[in-house]
């Protein structure tokens, strides 16, 4: 297994690693980005995920699964977006996935090397932007009328002293297409986007700070909102449109059946949907600045009302 570096694996899943847009890498992150539990241990098993290894809640899970199996061993997150991440299972290069797409989850075990093992939790999606909100955005408004209002915006002349008013990170990842299914269910042709629609590439953590730097409105997940006010590096940003099922961004546990069999592997992954987790979940980021969980349990599809950010904050 190598560990240190990138490589690019492209067409390994059906229409996965191909793509219209230019902007998206097929390279694979390989390379670990944590170790949870003692580094001189032998490695069990690594885990893929993208965005919620930044929260910490990746660790929480992984140090207290090593600690309630007698320890003696470590386990390593590697960074990815949610596609590769199921690429990099396909590959072996990790024996756990948690991936945010059921469509490419689907695609994976109707194509006979993945099962989805559990359902972690539920992280969402959100509309934010600048506080002086120039296109107008209804607050907790309809997410269709919130993208369509930007759009109208951008291409008006009002806007033409304030480029860049959207921001796409446009890397491939759950939150680009979900922007992109956004755009469609408003109406919007992104041909007419070409200056007021700018594409930043980077982590979620990191596209949002760009957001915020810059003063555009970007879809971004509420687990990195939430973890960026906890870090107070926001200067501007708010939250505009959450909750409903357009927004929903479910976590699901994936193993490689086809792979060597790797019992730690699965027995973390079917630790993941158990009560005790769910427990876990539903309690992390109570703590935090925003005091409200950062995610809702598997079976809870939104956050309740007390729980949003606009009541928060």
């Amino acid at each position: 297994m190598d560990t240190a570096r990138t490589q690019s694996i492209p067409d390994l899943v059906h229409g996965m690693a191909k793509n219209e847009y230019p902007g998206v890498s097929n390279l694979i992150h390989t390379r670990a980005s944590a170790t949870y539990g003692d580094p001189s241990h032998p490695l069990a098993f690594r885990l893929g995920n993208g965005g919620a290894g930044h929260t910490g809640i990746l660790r929480l899970l992984c140090e207290y699964f090593i600690a309630s199996r007698g320890g003696g061993f470590c386990i390593e997150w590697v960074s990815n977006h949610s596609r590769h991440s199921q690429i990099a299972l396909l590959g072996d290069v990790v024996q756990v996935a948690l991936t945010y797409e059921p469509e490419y989850e689907d695609l994976a075990i109707r194509e006979g090397w993945a099962r989805r093992v559990a359902k972690v939790f539920n992280d969402h999606f959100i509309l934010v932007g600048p506080a002086v909100n120039p296109a107008g955005v209804v607050i907790d408004g309809w997410i269709k009328a919130a993208m369509k209002a930007i759009a109208d915006y951008g291409c008006s002349s009002d806007s033409k002293h304030n480029n860049g008013i959207f921001q796409t990170r446009g890397d491939g990842s759950a939150t680009f297409y979900k922007e992109l299914a956004l755009w469609d269910l408003a109406g919007v042709d992104l041909s007419s986007a070409n200056f007021w629609r700018v594409t930043k590439p980077g982590t979620p953590y990191e596209a949002l700070l760009h957001a915020d730097h810059t003063g555009a409105y970007i879809i971004t997940d509420r687990a990195t909102y939430l973890t960026a006010k906890r870090d107070n590096v926001l200067v501007g940003t708010v939250p505009f449109v959450e909750g409903g099922p357009e927004l929903l961004n479910p976590c699901s546990a994936l193993v490689n059946i086809k792979a060597p069999h790797n019992a730690l592997a699965r027995d973390f992954a079917s630790w993941l949907g158990t009560q005790e987790v769910q427990q876990m979940v539903a309690k992390y980021g109570q703590r935090w600045s925003v005091a409200t969980p950062i995610f809702s349990p598997a079976e809870q599809q939104d956050m309740i009302r007390a729980e949003r950010l606009r009541a928060k904050l």
